[in-house]
């Protein structure tokens, strides 16, 4: 059987020459005689090989169990109280006295002030700075351990300081 080789040239489609370039003879290919294997000998190899054991399946993993949001809301300012300082007497960083009364406030606030009367506050410690009192100041970023008042003696004048605090919120300390 003889055939004839093709050419390709770039950008051309394979076509068949016209020319015989050489001839191929070609022959069919016959595969190896394999004998058919009996089923006896199969088994007598299957004897001879020992048995596998399947490795353990892992364990399945449990899902992580789902969180549910939860929504806690603050009571804030539950209770206040007004404390009324007399600023006739000269003070240097006299305590209000919160921490014997138990409370960690929420909030200040400078309720009232005589007029033309100052002092000034430090919060929670007196190495913080004095804050000058203004009535209707605020203060409600901080917890407020305890308020320390520094003030001249001033004739006739005081202030009312108010605290807010949440006695439900608990507080763990270091």
């Amino acid at each position: 059987m003889s055939k004839t080789k093709r050419l390709q040239y770039p950008g051309e489609i394979c076509r068949p020459t016209e020319k015989i370039i050489e001839k191929i003879e070609v022959e069919l290919f016959h595969p190896p005689y394999v004998p058919p294997v009996e089923l006896s000998a199969v088994q007598e190899l299957a004897k001879l090989i020992k048995p596998m054991k399947a490795p353990p399946l892992p364990r399945p993993i449990a899902p992580p169990p789902e969180i549910s949001p939860l929504l806690v809301q603050e009571i804030k300012n539950k209770l206040y109280k007004n404390i009324t300082l007399d600023l006739s007497v000269a003070r240097t960083d006299v305590p209000l006295g919160l921490r014997d009364m138990g409370i960690v406030a929420d909030a200040l606030t400078i309720v009232s002030l005589t007029v033309g009367a100052t002092f000034t506050y430090k919060l929670n410690s007196t190495s913080n700075d004095a804050t000058p009192g203004s009535q209707g100041l605020s203060d409600t970023e901080f917890e407020i351990e305890e308020v320390y008042i520094t003030n001249a003696a001033q004739a006739g004048a005081s202030t009312i300081i108010r605290v807010n605090w949440n006695p439900f919120l608990v507080r763990l300390k270091p």
